[in-house]
């Protein structure tokens, strides 16, 4: 994983951020649908990556144990020392798949996101072949409607609990184009 400076990453979200930076957080009515998807233990770590300056995700989980990350904040989720059982919350689009691969890093027990179809599509078979390897399988996505980011998201959750909720091939179909001849029909 290539990470860039904090200095980097600041500019760049700042350079994205519209006017109304509420725009970004995310709806305290979804972030309670999310996390309700999840089976926390009551002595759970739960790590919120970028709680945004409201900590709405940070506010709503229900364990003793709970930390959070933002970068505006001081507190850079690319440095965060520790193991957690969970990592959760709304990644930044433009840092989404460096946050999956940092969570990995870090969580014992899952992962859970909200990410949007885009965010989605990053999950390749090779990217889902590399997050097998590393102990974690998709349990959960819920989809959800949010009409103020333009509407479907999902919210993802891994675990170390294997399953076949969803398979993948490494086969590049399709690099052999075979062409055959027409046929007639006489």
């Amino acid at each position: 994983m290539v990470k860039k400076s904090v200095k980097g990453r600041m500019e760049l979200q700042k350079n994205n951020i519209p006017k109304d930076i509420r725009f970004h957080y995310t709806p305290l009515e979804l972030v309670k649908y999310c996390l309700k998807n999840i089976d926390f233990d009551c002595d759970d770590f739960v790590l919120d990556a970028g709680s945004g300056k409201n900590k709405v995700w940070l506010d709503n989980i229900n364990t003793k144990y709970k930390d959070w990350c933002e970068l505006e904040l001081g507190k850079d989720f690319f440095d965060y020392p520790k193991e957690v059982d969970w990592v959760v919350g709304n990644p930044p689009y433009k840092e989404c798949w460096e946050f999956w691969q940092k969570s990995f890093q870090i969580a014992r027990k899952g992962v859970g996101f909200l990410i949007s179809i885009n965010m989605f599509n990053k999950f390749t078979p090779k990217r889902l072949e590399e997050i097998k390897n590393k102990g974690f399988f998709i349990n959960k996505v819920c989809v959800v409607s949010c009409k103020k980011w333009f509407g479907r998201y999902f919210f993802v959750v891994f675990t170390k609990k294997s399953n076949s909720l969803f398979e993948w091939s490494l086969e590049n179909y399709g690099d052999n184009m075979e062409v055959k001849p027409n046929s007639s029909h006489d």
